[in-house]
């Protein structure tokens, strides 16, 4: 008898390879990444008056929340809407880097963002039309489009923020079962011990 030539051959390899996988992993896995970043010459980071405008009202006026568990500038003092322990909100440039701004090509910012800027915001008249380097750098610098609120902790801190972990780790980090998000605060709280222990020790 003929095979179906729509059968999928490989599928019973792949699951042994997957498998494998699976059994060798375990339930987590350390890894180090070797990153080269690349930055423009550009200036120190200063805070312009047009950021901290735009940071105030989507961490303060808009009282909006970190993007991955949930606090807000009025719940940081508040145990159980901030079960990260959160000292601050903060805003992320997410899209384009602040740093990066002056190594963005103007025509492929017009061609491969602008389109999609215009589909989100079809009245925005500053979309409308291209834009200059000037308004690209103001754009990453200040516009809603390019910042996202978070807390100090999925910004920032080590195992958990933005500028800290992978993508596909942090993605969807606000979608765990609270049973796993449980199991990786805890293997992280002993892999903080383990480290504390190991700095006493070599100062001894």
């Amino acid at each position: 008898m003929a095979k179906n030539k729509t059968e999928d051959t490989g599928m019973k390899r792949r699951l042994k390879d997957q498998l494998k996988i699976y059994k060798k992993a375990v339930n987590r896995k350390d890894r180090t990444l070797k990153e080269i970043e690349f930055y423009p010459v550009h200036d120190k980071r200063v805070e312009t008056k047009e950021y901290h405008a735009v940071h105030k009202k989507l961490a303060v006026d808009q009282d909006r929340p970190c993007l991955i568990c949930g606090v807000r500038n009025s719940t940081l003092k508040d145990k159980a809407q901030n079960p990260y322990g959160a000292k601050q909100m903060e805003t992320h440039h997410h899209i384009i880097e602040w740093a990066l701004a002056n190594a963005i090509d103007t025509d492929k910012f017009n061609k491969r963002l602008l389109p999609n800027l215009q589909r989100r915001h079809p009245d925005r008249e500053d979309y409308k039309h291209p834009f200059t380097q000037e308004q690209i750098s103001a754009w990453v610098d200040h516009d809603e489009d390019n910042l996202w609120v978070l807390c100090d902790v999925h910004h920032r801190a080590q195992y958990f923020g933005i500028h800290e972990i992978t993508d596909p780790i942090w993605g969807p980090v606000d979608l765990l079962r609270d049973d796993f998000e449980k199991y990786v605060l805890n293997a992280i709280e002993q892999e903080k011990a383990k480290s504390k222990k190991h700095k006493k020790s070599k100062k001894k």
